[in-house]
């Protein structure tokens, strides 16, 4: 038995149009072509494919299940082509990261790949939560490392690690020389947070940490950049409520001082759309998983009892705004 793709092609396309004038149009043949592919498979299989006469072409019985064998051998010679062609490039994921982990999970992840050689690049995408949120509905983002999950329908979010909050403030602030600084302490102060268009929920979600001990900060909305929020910071324009891990950034004029209140840690982890199909995912989420766990481990106990430690921020706006 011997046919090619072509005469799959022309049966398939005939199957379609029942016109032998409008298949040749379409595949950009002549009819005579058309005519010989049809009936060279017709000769390869035994079998009559169609029925002419002046006025119509139909399919045959035969030819109704020759219609459905060759959509099959079709679709998976597309999809071979697809696969192959997949292996041939490199895999590729763009991700993106809020300020939360900009400083230490994000480097220890771009060192991990570096070093582990693991068969796939990344693409870093610097954007405000607000892009962050629109990318990844558009599916143009495949990943995003960030604290609270994000009200995107069809997105999964995936714990990674829960760190305690600390203050960080310029070393010019007369508190900065304390070891342990109270949550009350810092009513009527300036508090950095994002500015509104780049992140919603920063203000409320503040304002909501405060709350419980009838503390009311003055807000200093700032764009979403750690650079320019730590510039602040440094300038003692105000101070910043951030994770643990941002201490690690060495910045001469910012110290990062403990909470004196035992307060809920911020979880740590990543999204992703459940639909998404990327095959670098699953490593992705391994070295993930590997560095928050470093992270984790580098931060000291809290103070408080167990059960109070492994209390977790909730977000109620990011509920409310689904």
């Amino acid at each position: 038995m011997d046919f090619r793709i072509r005469q799959l092609q022309c049966f398939l396309t005939l199957a379609e149009l029942l016109n032998y004038g409008k298949t040749a149009r379409v595949l950009y043949m002549s009819q005579p072509t058309i005519t010989f592919q049809i009936q060279s498979l017709e000769e390869a299989f035994g079998a009559k494919l169609f029925e002419r006469d002046r006025k119509q072409v139909r399919l045959t019985a035969a030819g109704e299940s020759m219609r459905i064998y060759a959509q099959t051998i079709m679709d998976t010679i597309s999809d071979a082509r697809e696969h192959l062609k997949s292996l041939a490039a490199p895999r590729k994921i763009r991700i993106t990261c809020g300020p939360s982990g900009m400083l230490d999970l994000l480097p220890a992840v771009l060192r991990t790949l570096v070093r582990s050689n693991a068969g796939f690049e990344v693409e870093v995408a610097d954007l405000t939560t607000e892009e962050q949120m629109e990318q990844m509905a558009d599916r143009r983002i495949d990943a995003m490392i960030m604290m609270p999950s994000l009200p995107i329908a069809g997105v999964r979010f995936v714990p990674l690690c829960s760190l305690p909050l600390r203050i960080l403030m310029s070393r010019r602030n007369p508190l900065a020389s304390r070891s342990f600084l109270s949550i009350r302490e810092l009513h009527g102060a300036n508090v950095i947070a994002s500015r509104p268009e780049d992140c919603r929920y920063q203000g409320p979600f503040l304002s909501s940490l405060f709350a419980p001990f009838d503390v009311v900060p003055r807000l200093v909305h700032v764009p979403q950049s750690c650079s320019v929020q730590f510039a602040y910071v440094g300038a003692d324009a105000g101070v910043m409520i951030a994770p643990y891990s941002a201490g690690f950034a060495d910045l001469t004029d910012v110290v990062s001082i403990p909470f004196l209140e035992t307060l809920p840690e911020m979880e740590l982890g990543y999204s992703v759309l459940a639909e998404n199909k990327n095959e670098a995912l699953p490593m992705f989420h391994q070295i993930l998983s590997h560095c928050a766990s470093k992270l984790q481990g580098a931060t000291p106990a809290a103070k408080g009892t167990r059960s109070e430690r492994s209390r977790l921020i909730e977000f109620p706006h990011l509920r409310d705004a689904v």
